[in-house]
């Protein structure tokens, strides 16, 4: 198989976005272009198809054939790392937002009448439950399903060290699918890895199936924003050469933010045709009066010395996360150490697993150390009251550095909650602060970013974060603007119903009018 050239741009539809969305900043969105490819089901491997026809990207972008093309359609979803079940568990290692992407992604093809398998590395005992992850896992619909692979090593690998065993899992791909006669027309594959598994499918199977490649986060990105002393651990410049080489065997790459898209362009010398950022889900996420989530102060109550009804009366300073040094929890903690001495009602409530090793202790240690015990609520696994405890807390705050959107940002947003995030968080910056925003002269002499619903910090500023942390907390009026405009940025453009409809009909797979009704 020959390498697939790489395509480029050839229509712009920006002004088709912001005359959609006048509510949206102008920054940011100039890239949101696309073109529109034709991506008819391919023959059969096995069929009397005759020679392979070159690939021809279309002029300008055409107007989709509306009929129904999602009928009896089969996508593989290719996520390989990690822990992937229906039931989302953060907090494991490399589990957390890309597991719910794909989740939520799946959801919405369901829904428009498509038919999904997920793949996913399995073989070995699940970390909690200790149970294997083998066979395959129903969705309730019936309508898609988890397939997990082998590769004959029963224990968890890292994706950092996931490329040795690709061979081995794109075999057991190929060979599950044709045991099962099993056809697909589209694969989606998410991350490094998975894009190779999904290009190795293809030449196992002598398959044309178009490959679009979500790669969530991207090396060089990782590699500017990570210490030179992790680079050797992370195999950052191996990664890299990966995704080089992915490149040149797919038939287009999905930006999820402006930051990826630039990465690509800048560093890799391709730019992505689709854009399909991180969604919420707004049934889940949507403003709740503290008394529509009562049993959420009891919950915080069990993990603090206060009682629900004095919790009640505090400000809660909210942030989710894994436990990982790039979430700078410790740049958080410090922040609200300063912040607790201005607004004695401030409460900080971090998530910190205690399965996060190294940067757990760090940051336990660290709160005993500046004396926070009692005004720190740490949290393991919130999943099931995660949208309650959005809606209790009265600001989000994320200096997270290594961030290829920022979904737990946008969730706090969907849920009418203002955000304080480092710069390094794309969803803030690109979104949320809005086409007026301005600077604000922090006490340590960095600039911070205010805008229409949230503030902007350098990253790894603790003096910043105070400073933005203290005007929120302190003036409420300016607290419950933001987090009207929060909700108005997020909702409706930000659903997933709303993005996966124009990414299909860009793929040249969009659904007739009558299952876009039904799925509306």
């Amino acid at each position: 198989m020959q390498p697939r050239p790489r395509q480029r741009l050839t229509c712009d539809r920006s002004h088709l976005f912001h005359a959609a969305n006048p509510t949206l900043p102008e920054s940011g969105m100039d890239w949101f272009t696309t073109m529109a490819a034709s991506m008819s089901r391919r023959p059969h491997p096995t069929s009397d198809a005759g020679p392979e026809r070159e690939r021809q990207p279309q002029e300008e972008c055409a107007v989709t054939d509306r009929r129904d093309r999602s009928r009896d359609r089969h996508i593989l979803m290719i996520t390989n790392h990690g822990v992937h079940q229906w039931d989302v568990v953060p907090g494991l290692p490399d589990t957390g937002g890309q597991n719910v992407y794909v989740n939520q992604f799946t959801e919405a093809l369901i829904e428009l009448g498509y038919r999904v398998t997920i793949v996913n590395r399995g073989g070995y005992p699940h970390p909690v439950t200790g149970a294997a992850q083998t066979g395959v896992v129903s969705h309730p619909s019936g309508k898609a399903r988890i397939l997990y692979l082998e590769d004959g090593t029963p224990a968890f690998v890292r994706k950092e060290d996931m490329d040795e065993h690709v061979p081995l899992l794109a075999a057991d791909l190929h060979h599950k699918l044709a045991d099962e006669g099993a056809d697909y027309d589209l694969i989606i594959s998410h991350y490094w890895d998975a894009a190779k598994i999904g290009v190795a499918l293809n030449e196992l199977a002598h398959s044309e199936a178009p490959h679009v490649w979500v790669p969530h986060s991207l090396g060089a990105l990782k590699k500017r924003n990570t210490d030179p002393a992790t680079w050797v651990d992370l195999r950052i410049d191996e990664r890299i050469a990966h995704e080089r080489a992915v490149l040149d065997r797919i038939d287009g790459a999905v930006a999820t933010s402006s930051a990826i898209r630039d990465t690509f362009v800048d560093d890799y010398g391709y730019r992505p045709r689709y854009f399909l950022p991180p969604c919420v889900d707004p049934v889940r996420y949507h403003p709740r009066s503290h008394d529509d989530c009562a049993a959420i102060w009891d919950f915080l109550a069990e993990q603090s010395p206060y009682t629900a009804s004095e919790l009640r009366m505090r400000k809660i300073v909210l942030e989710i996360s894994r436990t990982d040094r790039t979430k700078r929890k410790d740049v958080l903690v410090r922040a609200y150490a300063q912040v607790r001495q201005r607004i004695p009602g401030a409460l900080l409530v971090v998530a910190l697993d205690d399965r996060g090793g190294e940067p757990y202790a760090e940051a336990v240690a660290l709160i005993r150390q500046l004396g926070l015990e009692r005004d720190v609520i740490t949290l393991g696994s919130v999943w099931e009251q995660l949208p309650c405890l959005y809606a209790a807390a009265a600001v989000y705050c994320t200096p997270s550095v290594m961030e290829g959107f920022g979904m737990s940002a946008q969730e706090a947003a969907a849920t009418g909650v203002p955000v304080i995030a480092s710069d390094l968080v794309p969803f803030a910056a690109e979104y949320l602060l809005g086409p007026a925003a301005k600077q604000l002269d922090g006490e340590s002499g960095r600039d911070l970013l205010a805008g229409d619903a949230a503030i902007v910090v350098p990253a790894d500023d603790v003096d910043g974060f105070a400073r933005a942390l203290t005007l929120l907390l302190r003036d409420d009026a300016l607290r419950a603007q933001m987090g009207r405009r929060a909700l108005e940025i997020t909702i409706p453009y930000f659903t997933w119903a709303h993005r996966t409809r124009d990414l299909l009909g860009d793929l040249g797979l969009g659904v007739d009018t009558e299952t876009d009704a039904g799925a509306s």
